[in-house]
């Protein structure tokens, strides 16, 4: 069929969306479960579809074009309003009688949600809870889902959408994590300027929050660091520390539930932090499950987190 009278296959678009807010098909490819040639392949098959351009090759890797952004931005109503129709007509099929969309960033989907969804299948064996992991924590992509949780720069503007009632749940500190043989581990809290002339890796140098944290928190301690190696997610970023490659600042979220074999140090002047706040639409306020979940995402956002890791 030409491309002038095609239907856009959704399940491609979205695999774009992903491409252009990762800059990376492995990382789509990790995210979404797929291979990285299937990834490819779909987004090769949706060029012929619209007729132009969709990424370029720089080096080993690629990078959207501008066509492509504006295509992925211009489909997010269009995938939001396809998945809402899908999950009426499951509810439909399947007799479900209450749903919550709930949209938030990766480690407080690791770290708070297996909990909330524990306690919300047990209090009411009725619901069926959808979660998704932002794409991208921009103020712009707010307001897409019954609950959102999202993170803010604390110098920024509070992020709002129409609609949506804001909470601020908590403030979380950026750790520094150090490979164990580190010769300040044990230390702390310590003056980030001590580490200075140390080796750096950029955990994920996707996240313009913690990306830009690290740059002003190390800027005010009067130094600019020296990265050696730039990882493109948090995990693959902690290995690196682990095998002794430098050193990173890590949001204490997500450190909770590392793995690695690497210590946690508090930095001072400064101690960077991000905000952290949920976004709940108004038309479901009153909803007891929703409720709820906030009133358990409140409470878990309370407690201390303790890495999985030394923490000093």
């Amino acid at each position: 069929m030409p491309y002038n009278e095609a239907m856009l296959d959704l399940n491609r678009l979205r695999i774009l969306r992903a491409v252009v807010a990762s800059g990376s098909v492995n990382e789509t490819a990790r995210r979404l479960g797929y291979t990285p040639s299937t990834v490819s392949q779909h987004v090769h098959t949706l060029e012929r579809e619209v007729g132009f351009p969709l990424v370029e090759r720089v080096g080993r890797g690629i990078v959207p074009t501008a066509a492509a952004i504006d295509l992925a931005s211009a489909s997010g109503d269009v995938l939001h309003a396809a998945t809402k129709l899908a999950a009426l007509a499951r509810d439909l099929r399947e007799g479900a009688t209450d749903r919550l969309e709930l949209r938030t960033f990766a480690s407080a989907a690791y770290t708070w949600m297996p909990t909330i969804a524990r306690t919300l299948r047990h209090e009411f064996p009725g619901l069926t809870l959808e979660l998704t992991i932002n794409e991208t924590d921009a103020a712009e992509e707010a307001g897409r889902a019954d609950i959102e949780i999202h993170t803010e720069l604390p110098y920024a503007s509070p992020m709002t959408a129409d609609g949506y009632r804001r909470i601020e749940l908590c403030t979380d500190d950026f750790l520094l994590a150090l490979p164990s043989d580190h010769p300040l581990v044990g230390s702390g809290p310590i003056d980030l300027a001590e580490f200075a002339e140390d080796d750096w890796v950029q955990y994920d140098f996707r996240d313009e929050i913690a990306t830009g944290l690290a740059a002003r928190a190390c800027a005010e301690a009067g130094f600019t660091p020296r990265y050696v190696a730039r990882a493109q997610d948090h995990v693959t970023g902690l290995a690196f520390v682990a095998a002794g490659v430098g050193i990173a600042l890590i949001p204490e979220l997500a450190a909770a539930w590392s793995a690695f074999d690497v210590d946690f140090v508090r930095t001072q002047n400064p101690t960077p932090h991000r905000r952290i706040v949920v976004l709940v639409r108004n038309t479901v306020a009153s909803n007891p499950a929703a409720a709820r979940l906030v009133e358990l995402l409140v409470g878990l956002a309370v407690e201390p987190v303790a890495p999985h890791g030394p923490r000093h």
